[in-house]
């Protein structure tokens, strides 16, 4: 058995009596066959896992060249999860591909590196006959957005795909989400694969089997593992042979076929009345022309955490291939840049003269914020995703499942670790006088005394599913209350002497959205649809003051909300920024940066807005109506 990468879409060969319908046979390379295997959502104990079991057992006596898996693999991407999986894949006595899904690179406490562990890459590239398979990771990472394709991995597609011109390959695509709206760079995607005349791209996501117009491109979107009421196991068959696909369903032990698809692939007629996605629209910037990009800077990466100001000229980042660089946005040049291990999550902050981040490679850094050479580094065992928040000259960040650490910035001296945790932390804590306040992907909100570490009080949500956690939040304290919004879709205020709830509340469709105002009197939550909500946070009991319809349309971007005396400014998972004016509580402007979902909003010093994009942008945004910059 051979092993090439990730995930599960099961495609196993198709109806003999259809197959016998096409007239030209040109030879046993002109013909593939493959399970395709999608969305299995596997938990230790759970049916799926049994039901999966015993489709590998089904695949390995059919007749399948080989066996494509597109994702989700589990449930919460959990690493127990993940090496069940591999252990009942590898019974395959088959070549497998394999990609991961959103429930892999979404929530994953290792920040997803135990799959390029497990499987060696989360993409591949497999010749076999006059085919050519290729699979790319589709996101999100670590955090609520579309679905997004890094900027390296279109780069990597790019120059294999090169190689093979002229060689007269048919190329099959696989992807977990669909190359249409709720991917957000899919016409980067679909652009380059149509260069490259890929046949048909294969998908899961939406459980079903079906047919879709993917920019012009054939798209088969897979059946899950368990799939109706009460749940079926099955999976997918494919067979391509000459100019024609077949893709059918098939159910665990029954010899009879369901549902087929059929199209050729010289003129997919068959997908020419399917829906095509709409490209992003950016003209919403033509009716706000006085805020305006005054700075926009590139990588060739994408960029997975937020950007940092270090002074008046120098912004510091980290990317998606494990580099920090400190960028002189005056001269526009790297003042210096250092590689880790990993796509790095977590959002620099500066402390004194250190630059602070957590690594995938377990480690928490300091760097010096003028050369970028490593003062010190604390090993906290697991990967660190969190960001740290500075406080003077110390930090405080959560290490990874080990523990939270408040540490010495200037010398890299833990002053308090406390390891009394279940899970992953991910999100920036807060900090009120002896109060640190941080939430984990174990149910539960933490508050500890800043100056010793000792715990004060953990508050649990009451909900059994741990991905209704308060995992990646960045809570706000006032008026000695905690507020937080979670997945759970409430709000909650919480006594911060006694952990107790003062509040809480599903009255609005929150998530995991919130800011503050300057004075500490309102809580500001963006919703899931449309608006964003002013609370009260001097109240004892639960009061919206005011609610502005935004007109953003759904959204769960985690992105927390900034605030002045003038404005309260969110972002979307497709790049818009827009800011609700306090006083006339109106929409005051908009602007779409980007179609990537934003990952922090900062000002500056004159009032600029800066902001990062997975699609690897970091811009300045200026509003000219307030100052000129």
């Amino acid at each position: 058995m051979k092993i090439v990468s990730r995930l599960v879409y099961v495609l196993l060969p198709v109806v003999t009596v259809l197959m016998t319908a096409i007239s030209c046979i040109k030879g046993p390379n002109d013909s593939l066959k493959f399970a395709f295997l999608t969305d299995l959502h596997v938990t230790p104990g759970s049916a799926n896992a049994g039901m999966l079991r015993l489709v590998v057992e089904e695949i390995n006596g059919s007749d399948a060249d080989l066996v494509v898996i597109t994702g989700d693999l589990t449930n919460a991407g959990s690493d127990a999860e993940l090496e069940l999986v591999k252990s009942i894949l590898d019974s395959l006595q088959k070549t497998y591909l394999i990609i991961p899904g959103n429930h892999e690179t979404n929530w994953s406490e290792s920040g997803g590196l135990k799959i390029t562990e497990l499987w060696d890459d989360d993409r591949f590239l497999y010749e076999t006959g006059n085919y050519l398979l290729t699979g790319f990771s589709t996101g999100p990472f670590m955090k609520m957005s579309d679905g997004h394709v890094k900027r390296e991995d279109i780069q990597w597609l790019g120059s294999e795909l090169t190689k093979y011109k002229g060689k007269s390959k048919k190329l099959l695509v696989f992807a977990h989400y669909p190359l249409a709206e709720g991917l957000d760079n899919w016409f980067d995607v679909t652009g380059l694969l149509k260069e490259h005349n890929a046949l048909a791209v294969f998908c899961g996501h939406g459980h079903r089997l079906g047919l879709h117009n993917f920019d012009g491109i054939p798209g088969v979107m897979g059946r899950a593992l368990m799939q109706g009421n009460p749940p079926v196991a099955g999976y997918n068959i494919a067979e391509v042979r000459n100019d024609s696909l077949f893709v059918s369903e098939k159910l665990l032990g029954i010899d009879s076929i369901g549902k087929v698809i059929g199209i050729s692939l010289i003129n997919p007629v068959e997908i020419s009345s399917l829906p095509v996605s709409s490209r992003p629209d950016y003209s919403v910037n033509d009716l706000y022309t006085y805020v305006f990009p005054s700075y926009e800077w590139a990588d060739t990466a994408s960029i997975m955490a937020g950007v940092c100001l270090a002074g008046d000229s120098v912004f510091v980042y980290a990317n998606s291939l494990g580099w920090v660089k400190a960028v002189n946005h005056l001269v526009d040049t790297i003042v210096w840049q250092k590689r880790f291990s990993g796509t790095l999550f977590s959002t620099p902050a500066v402390a004194g003269n250190a630059v602070v981040f957590g690594s995938l490679d377990g480690n928490i850094y300091g760097l010096d914020v003028s050369n970028g050479d490593i003062l010190w580094s604390v090993d906290a065992g697991t990967p660190v995703l969190a960001s740290p928040l500075a406080d003077g000259p110390d930090v405080y960040i959560g290490g990874g499942t080990a523990a939270f650490y408040r540490i010495d910035a200037a010398t890299g001296d833990i002053i308090w670790s406390f390891a009394g945790i279940d899970g992953l932390i991910q999100g920036k804590p807060a900090l009120s006088g002896d109060n640190v306040v941080f939430g984990a992907w174990d149910r539960h909100l933490y508050n500890l005394s800043s100056a010793t570490g000792d715990l004060k009080w953990k508050w649990n949500n009451g909900r059994v599913n741990e991905l209704f956690s308060p995992g990646n939040i960045v809570p706000v304290i006032s008026a000695g209350r905690v507020f937080i919004v979670a997945p759970d879709r409430y709000m909650t205020a919480i006594d911060i002497v006694t952990g107790q709830e003062a509040w809480r509340t599903a009255k609005h469709q929150v998530r995991e959205s919130m800011g503050i105002s300057p004075d500490g009197k309102e809580v500001f939550v963006k919703l899931m649809n449309d608006s964003i909500v002013s609370v009260s946070a001097v109240t004892r009991e639960f009061k919206t003051l005011w609610a502005v319809d935004a007109g953003i349309g759904y959204d769960h971007n985690p992105c927390p909300l900034l605030s002045d005396d003038n404005y309260v400014i969110g972002a979307t998972k497709n790049g818009l920024v827009t800011a609700i004016d306090r006083k006339s509580k109106s929409v005051a402007w908009m602007h779409k940066t980007g179609n990537s979902s934003v990952n922090n909003l900062v000002f500056d010093a004159s009032g600029n807005i800066w902001l990062s994009l997975p699609e690897g942008k970091i811009i300045r945004l200026a509003n000219k109506s307030i100052k000129s910059d």
